[in-house]
């Protein structure tokens, strides 16, 4: 392995392949101009290598610059993750009226089922759970297709989401915080990383996910 591809290596580590692709090609222009520079002034082929990579900088350095602003593996995951449920719910007109409409109706009735038996508890899960699952599963279908409304609607989407989870365990809600949490925590990851891909791609390139 050349010097140069032992700097890449380390340089695109974590980027996505079409950053990785992006950094190699705009680095292998640096490094043969630099390598001519060095070469034109008289010195051996393995000095005038050495001399290129090292004005290159340091590859760790520069990975963590290159993953501020370039998409990482997992950045693009989640982003082709986010295309893919647009295609499925877009070419399955059936799945969005399964998931808009009969499931919280399905949960609504048992809800009401349940609370003319007397079981309150279970009745009060279902009524909130068919409420959240109505408005949650009804955003990818709302017209939001500005930062502006993006920001407004993930504030709500976040408020609701903890709003039922609280209302759902009611005051068992600190005991059962564990659960909470393993129920949340994948959720802000991605969150969290829709965050970076918000950033680093122009809004025109946003994938209506993104705005959610």
């Amino acid at each position: 392995m050349t010097r140069l591809e032992t700097w890449l290596e380390q340089a695109t580590r974590r980027l996505s392949r079409d950053s990785a692709a992006r950094v190699r090609t705009e680095i292998q222009e640096h490094y043969e101009s630099a390598r001519e520079e060095a070469a034109s002034r008289g010195v051996s082929i393995d000095e005038a290598d050495r001399l290129a990579v090292t004005a290159l900088g340091d590859a760790r350095t520069a990975n963590c610059q290159y993953r501020n602003v370039l998409l990482t593996s997992a950045e693009a995951r989640v982003l082709r993750d986010a295309r893919w449920e647009a295609r499925a719910f877009c070419s399955r007109p059936w799945l969005k009226w399964l998931l808009v409409a009969i499931m919280p109706a399905v949960a609504l009735f048992a809800a009401t089922i349940f609370l003319r038996a007397g079981a309150t508890a279970i009745a009060r899960v279902l009524l909130v759970g068919g409420v959240g699952m109505g408005l949650w599963f009804a955003l990818p279908f709302l017209p939001i297709y500005t930062p502006s409304r993006g920001r407004i609607v993930r504030c709500v989407k976040w408020v609701v989401l903890v709003a039922t989870l609280g209302l759902a365990f009611g005051s068992d809600a600190v005991k059962w915080s564990w659960l909470l949490f393993s129920c949340l925590w994948p959720m802000a990851w991605i969150e969290w990383t829709r965050v970076s891909v918000r950033r680093k791609l122009p809004v025109a390139e946003w994938p209506k996910a993104l705005y959610l």
